[in-house]
């Protein structure tokens, strides 16, 4: 039949009364009715399914766009284009037959199984028989040689998706299990026997969700989330689970020292690591003051945090500011050791 319509096709198209033009003539000819057009039934290089071959000149150039949309509508696009003759050719599919009751035509094809159904209850039915849930799998394995522009956007989308659900899931506060209020009392309790005041932020602030303090009650001792800043070189960084009785030279140890430090950090901190260790100060924030008056206490690195904490007031975790002296610019260091915050300390406990 597909080699009868091409003769036909080929005769109507050429014929006078098909209203082909002469030699010659410009423009291009009237084309038969659609079920004339010369259609050929291949098999496909590529994946083997029987598919119906156009030439893209006869597409272009012999069939009008009003015959081009309705043949759209019989057929769908092929993935890929077959090259079987000279002339470059497009895949296009027939309508397949429903796979489930083989009566009607398909109209629908499952995103999942990719099996073709005619109805919505034929559509249920496949649903029940093969334990298919009809949603297309994101992550399924796709060949080199079949991937293509759509497949690269639908992988970019799913990764959208995906980093969408992370950043809505990290921002619901709903999601994550809120830090008890006894858990809290304890530690302030524990904090203040060592003359430590420690204070907490309200749930939703990045300090409070990265904060990772806690106490050992079998070794009695505080682990401490500490944060480094070297202001010099523009970095951060965050240690976790730092026993209460190592020193801050110590915690430094890795970062600052020439020969044991990371290359990578050594690197990156360079201006740290050739200046001498005499020139290196260790500074912490005091809290509780006016914006306009920034303060730092002066810590020793040869103490512990524990005797370097006692009191101070301390806001979630300490942060450590690493300076050098002869850089410190504008960071107004009040002393070293104890610090008069204590009667501040009384003043905010007797007005609460």
């Amino acid at each position: 039949r597909a080699r009868v319509g091409m003769e036909r096709g080929a005769e109507a198209a050429g014929s006078p009364e098909g209203g082909g033009t002469e030699a010659g003539s410009p423009g291009p000819a009237r084309l038969p009715p659609l079920s004339l057009i010369a259609w050929q039934i291949s098999p496909c290089i590529m994946c083997g399914s029987g598919f119906v071959e156009l030439s893209r000149w006869w597409l272009l150039k012999r069939m009008s766009y009003a015959q081009f949309k309705k043949m759209r509508l019989l057929s769908k696009k092929h993935i890929h284009a077959c090259q079987t003759t000279s002339i470059k050719t497009n895949c296009l599919f027939f309508l397949f037959r429903c796979e489930t009751c083989s009566g009607e035509d398909a109209k629908y094809r499952c995103p999942r199984c990719m099996k073709y159904s005619c109805s919505l209850a034929c559509v249920k039915k496949h649903k029940t028989a093969v334990s298919c849930n009809g949603i297309r799998d994101k992550a399924a394995f796709v060949s080199i040689n079949e991937f293509s522009k759509l497949n690269l956007l639908s992988d970019y989308r799913f990764l959208e998706d995906v980093g969408r659900m992370t950043d809505s899931a990290a921002r619901d506060v709903s999601l994550h299990r809120p830090t008890t209020n006894k858990f809290i009392n304890y530690l302030k309790n524990r904090a203040r026997k060592h003359n430590i005041h420690l204070k907490t932020l309200p749930i939703g602030f990045t300090k409070r969700r990265e904060n990772s303090t806690c106490f050992n009650k079998k070794e009695q001792k505080f682990y401490w989330h500490l944060k480094l800043v070297f202001p010099h070189s523009h970095a951060e960084f965050t240690i976790k689970r730092v026993p209460e009785d190592q020193t801050l030279g110590e915690i430094l140890k890795p970062y600052l020292d020439p020969e044991e430090s990371d290359p990578v950090i050594r690197q990156r901190l360079k201006i740290y690591t050739i200046s001498p260790q005499s020139d290196v100060q260790i500074l912490m924030k005091i809290e509780n003051r006016q914006h306009n008056s920034v303060r730092y206490d002066e810590l020793d690195a040869r103490k512990s945090i524990l005797d370097n904490l006692k009191d101070k007031v301390v806001i979630e975790y300490p942060t450590l500011h690493v300076v050098l002296k002869k850089l410190k610019n504008n960071m107004v260091v009040l002393g070293q050791g104890k610090h008069k915050f204590i009667s501040c300390y009384v003043t905010l406990r007797y007005f609460n």
